[in-house]
């Protein structure tokens, strides 16, 4: 049979509390896990239905996003430039004008998604942003392209903390990982699509109108056809979640209040609010801010490679829309790279090490890119690199998820984890049109931001395991009434709880 859950979400019933104990006894990160057959098939069924509606949706949303966000670095190939009356340099600025808007806007972002509801936000914002990227047709000066930038940055701001933060109300710590995977994975896919359908776009041309301007139409069209689908397609929450049977229904919601056993918050979304302590509670743990400064590290190859891979592909000795098109394998092995390394993460449940691995193929990447003279040795390891540089972002997400069980202050720490990137400035400035063909000093300068990243996530991890034995040491000698005590505690909440154990 499956485990029962208290009525009250204060209530911890003796069965819980063994669960809590063992977690606590053995150091183990406080989640769901199923105990028998029927628990099983339940988890497949949910997650198989979850995985084709919400997660397919959303993923296909994700690789417009990417598509509009780096469309105006694949027409740059083109006569774009010379067509618009823009200058080379307009190209990487674009980028930083892009975050001006898109960076500041994050944590309101979420923070209103979570009041308002995410299928109703999500769905207008990519009714905006397709928009505004089908205006990009009429570009005529550096003024129109910087005008646009900046309110589709605004557009476009908080959708991805949105959908990682929606996943991880669906799902359990340890399932979501390779979800997120998926999801945030369409944007190197967006990379590989981009290059092929913009391949195909630019050929169509004729006197009244550019490739160019063909692309921004297309993909800013099917985008805002995207976003009318989300008003019909995604539930509200696991209680209206129109394609699960109510048995179904029961154990989604079941399951994700035994993966927050102890914390006192509901296993559904529940409230809406975002209250003051939401924001307090997050800004006096500097272990999760840490990690969000990390996140920059992590961010900064993703936003570089996917907007400036086709112009540093294009100084190997590839012209035009070959550059182009030559760009699209490397973002294939991205996403490979990205599914593996996030399902290794969930099935061994850790973050921190998963990341550093995959920052460390990101940075051997760079080397050779940078130091070696060899063509077709440099673009090889464009694979290697791209293999390792799109898991930071899902996995260090995940990990802040997972370990802000109470959902205001969820909301409101994935919506600062937005402010990561700051990193799309940092890439637009670094990665210069006076560096190219080779971009060797861009590459050299990224390969050490992911260095410091690196050494911050092992620092981090360290003490996350400290903090859990200092808990384990503290309620070793709790009896129940104690632990009962702590469950319903107003002082603490969430992962202040004593009898909640970090993920590292």
């Amino acid at each position: 049979m499956s485990r029962p859950i208290p009525h009250d979400k204060g209530d911890i019933d003796p069965e819980h509390l063994e669960i809590v104990q063992n977690d606590v006894a053995h150091l183990h990160p406080t989640h769901y896990r199923p105990v028998d057959d029927d628990e099983k098939r339940l988890d497949r069924k949910v997650n198989l239905k979850l995985d084709f509606i919400v997660v397919s949706l959303l993923a296909i949303e994700f690789i417009f996003c990417g598509i509009d966000k780096t469309n105006v670095g694949f027409v740059a190939t083109s006569s774009f430039v010379k067509d618009a009356n823009l200058s080379p340099d307009d190209i990487p600025n674009s980028l930083s004008l892009f975050s001006a808007t898109y960076v500041p806007l994050q944590p309101f972002m979420v923070i209103l998604a979570r009041r308002v509801g995410v299928k109703y936000f999500l769905g207008l914002q990519l009714i905006a942003w397709g928009g505004l990227c089908m205006c990009h047709a009429a570009i005529r000066g550096s003024g129109s392209l910087i005008a646009l930038r900046l309110l589709i940055g605004a557009a476009e701001s908080g959708f991805t903390q949105i959908g990682m933060y929606y996943m991880s109300t669906l799902y359990p710590k340890y399932d979501v990982g390779f979800r997120v995977g998926m999801f945030t994975g369409m944007y190197s896919v967006a990379g590989a699509f981009a290059g092929v359908l913009a391949y195909g776009l630019l050929r169509i041309s004729s006197n009244s109108i550019h490739g160019w301007q063909v692309v921004f139409l297309f993909e800013g069209a099917v985008t805002v056809l995207l976003g009318i689908l989300t008003f019909f397609v995604l539930p509200k929450n696991l209680s209206n979640a129109w394609f699960l049977t109510p048995e179904e229904r029961a154990h989604a919601i079941r399951r994700m209040e035994i993966d927050l056993a102890g914390t006192q918050e509901e296993g559904d979304i529940g409230s809406t609010a975002v209250v003051k302590r939401d924001f307090i509670d997050v800004a006096k743990d500097w272990k999760k801010l840490m990690v969000i400064v990390c996140n920059i590290t992590t961010v900064l190859p993703v936003t570089a490679f996917t907007t400036f891979l086709p112009l540093i592909v294009q100084g190997m000795g590839y012209s035009g829309i070959q550059a182009t098109l030559m760009s699209v394998p490397p973002f294939v092995v991205g996403t490979v790279g990205l599914l593996v390394i996030v399902w290794l993460s969930d099935h061994f449940k850790e973050r921190s090490l998963h990341t550093v691995g995959g920052m460390c193929l990101g940075i051997v990447g760079c080397i050779v890119m940078a130091t070696s003279t060899n063509t077709q040795l440099r673009y090889g390891f464009a694979h290697v690199c791209m293999a390792g540089v799109f898991v930071g972002g899902p996995l260090l997400a995940v990990w802040l998820a997972g370990n802000t069980p109470w959902k205001g202050t969820r909301s409101v720490v994935m919506g600062i984890n937005g402010w990561s990137n700051i990193a799309g400035v940092i890439a637009g400035q670094i990665f210069k049109s006076k560096y190219a063909p080779r971009y060797e000093v861009p590459l050299i300068i990224t390969m050490i931001i992911m260095a410091c990243g690196i050494c911050g996530l092992v620092f981090l991890k360290y003490m996350y395991k400290l903090e859990n034995k200092r808990r384990a040491t503290e309620i070793a000698t709790w009896d129940e009434t104690q632990f009962a005590a702590e469950a319903t505690s107003k002082e603490r909440r969430g992962d202040q709880r004593r009898t909640f154990m970090y993920g590292s």
